[in-house]
């Protein structure tokens, strides 16, 4: 029987812990742009039907840019208990903040505690649609402060993240995304890419996907039984 989510705020910012092996990896969930922790409860409670601890991680996303939520994502992730290992699922704009954080907590404990990460729909290289977006309605400090980053241009700030070291990283892209194209989606050193036929906020709630997110936690690959 699954345990209910223990919840737990911080100012309006909810989240949530789901208590499972403390032998395995605790999954930290990261969700993407204009969502929140909501979103990634489905989730949750699948990975955590196979054994896994999960914590389901929330943030404003309009308020900040890309790099100012992966500094709070690091401070966040510093402040889990030492005992626990960790791995990390996100979606959209989490990978971002997941980058950003990593390269905030390179050389630290708790980088060391980080293994494997899989992110769905990854922007690494921006989105067609911010940058139409943003070409119809200049940025502005009221609105979704992330969105300029998250374009498609040349010196977009998404493309000058750093890369992740030391970590396997897997990469679901969609071929009927419309947010985020394919090679978008594309990282270097990236462990494995797969492209699965399904759209871009659809792909975290559907089998398959979640079939192949297990079987990389589990093993470092895609293609490899989910058990």
């Amino acid at each position: 029987m699954l345990i209910p989510l223990a919840k737990y705020a911080v100012g309006a910012r909810h989240f949530e812990y789901l208590p499972g092996d403390p032998a395995l990896p605790t999954v930290v969930l990261v969700h993407g742009l204009l969502h929140r922790g909501l979103m990634m409860r489905s989730l949750a409670r699948f990975l955590n039907a196979h054994g896994y601890p999960v914590r389901i991680y929330d943030y404003k996303t309009t308020r900040n840019g890309v790099a100012a939520h992966g500094r709070t994502f690091a401070a966040w992730l510093r402040n889990l208990p030492e005992e626990e290992k960790l791995a990390m699922v996100t979606h959209s704009m989490g990978g971002l903040l997941a980058r950003a954080a990593l390269a905030e907590l390179a050389g630290t404990p708790v980088a060391a505690r980080i293994g494997r990460v899989v992110m769905l729909a990854p922007p690494h290289a921006g989105s067609q649609v911010a940058e139409d977006v943003v070409r119809k309605f200049p940025p502005s400090k009221f609105l979704v402060r992330p969105l300029p980053e998250l374009s498609n241009r040349a010196d977009a700030a998404c493309r000058a993240l750093p890369v992740p070291e030391g970590y396997e990283i897997g990469v679901i892209a969609g071929d009927r995304d419309g947010k985020v194209s394919i090679e978008s989606t594309r990282l270097a050193g990236m462990t494995g890419h797969i492209v699965l036929p399904t759209s871009h906020v659809r792909m975290m709630f559907q089998a398959e996907t979640r079939r192949r997110i297990l079987a990389f936690l589990k093993t470092g690959r895609f293609d490899s039984p989910a058990g």
